[in-house]
């Protein structure tokens, strides 16, 4: 098939690659965030880290072996071939039936994956080495060249003369890769199974639960009451940033410029940007007032008194616990022996 010579100079013309090239750097990030944003939203990021009590046996798990869970199915996916992980990733999608209210759980874990798969594959078609790809693939397709000057920030360069569509043959070009492409779907692979298992975890789990079970493990209070609180603090600063947002907007302030103008449009987001700003020490206020409160609630339970503390409900394993731990070590032992074998192993990673 011959390129077509009208698209390949529309295309390559100076102004419209270097936009392409701009809104593919740039805009790349700024889509995953809207994404997780619009369609999580801020009750979305609030229930995610809001625990519903459930009886289904993953409820009943001990806290330890849900966090063994989420290690060895990290682990595994770390060390063996994409396809690997995405079994495991489609098993622990499978565990979420379990879980109460399983709508409104897919409905903040399903972006937050998505996102994975699109930022992580969008970063590695563009920087994913040259010299990885043609390890790992043997070939490398360029299917858009961007400007040579952006070899410098480490965009994938070839070695050699390759096919580029609409423009031909291209000597050393820079750009993206369908091989990228393809590298960063295998990488995603390893992450979405350890996010959706972490996931698992918080929606099955309550927060007293995952502290008692981090300090039976050996990890100290002290830091594992640190972890626990910076967790559960995000939806109350969620929660203080909407109650700040919705009282400026109570007193007449829209956050959208209207105007057509580009002065006046200029003018209203200086005054909108101005405006985020003071609305930030309202947020910053009440979450140090939250965390005070905390602190009085921490000092009337005589947090750091003693140096062994009782639970009003303690944790114990059970038998399906052994049972699972026994399956977990398991997949851990296959794993570690699947790695080795040939053609088995993990892709290389670029960091």
């Amino acid at each position: 098939m011959q390129p077509s010579p009208i698209i390949g100079q529309v295309l390559y013309n100076p102004i419209v690659n270097w936009t392409i090239t701009l809104v593919m750097l740039l805009y790349g990030p700024v889509l995953v965030i809207y994404l997780i944003f619009r369609l999580i939203g801020f009750q979305g990021y609030m229930s995610l880290f809001r625990f519903i009590e459930g009886k289904s046996v993953i409820y009943r798990l001990d806290p330890r072996v849900k966090i063994l869970l989420s290690i060895v199915v990290t682990t595994v996916a770390a060390i063996t071939i994409w396809w690997i992980s995405a079994i495991m990733f489609i098993a622990v999608m499978a565990l979420y039936s379990l879980l109460s209210n399983v709508r409104e759980k897919l409905r903040v874990a399903v972006p937050l994956i998505l996102s994975s798969f699109i930022g992580t594959a969008w970063t590695e078609s563009l920087f994913a080495p040259y010299s990885y790809l043609q390890a790992i693939f043997h070939h490398v397709t360029f299917l858009y060249v961007l400007p040579q000057s952006l070899a410098i920030l480490g965009v994938t360069q070839g070695s050699g003369s390759f096919y580029v569509p609409y423009l031909g043959y291209v000597s050393n070009p820079v750009g993206i890769t369908w091989e990228g492409m393809i590298y960063g779907l295998q990488i995603t692979f390893r992450a979405v199974a350890a996010i959706a298992s972490g996931l698992l975890l918080i929606f099955s789990t309550p927060p007293s639960d995952i502290l008692r079970s981090l300090e039976k493990s050996g990890l100290p209070i002290e830091l594992g009451f640190t972890l626990l609180l910076a967790v559960s603090s995000v939806p109350k600063v969620l929660e203080n940033s909407m109650t700040v947002l919705n009282s400026l907007r109570a007193r007449g302030v829209d956050f959208r410029p209207r105007s057509r103008n580009p002065i006046v449009f200029i003018r209203e987001l200086l005054f909108i940007i101005k405006v985020v700003v003071m609305a930030l020490m309202g947020i910053v206020i009440l979450t140090l007032r939250d965390a005070r409160q905390i602190a009085i609630a921490a000092d009337l339970r005589a947090f750091r008194a003693f140096r062994k503390r009782t639970y009003y409900r303690d944790i114990r394993m059970t038998r399906i616990d052994y049972v699972v731990l026994a399956i977990l070590i398991a997949l851990l032992i296959a794993g570690i022996y699947i790695s080795g074998l040939p053609g088995m192993g993990a892709v290389p990673y670029n960091p």
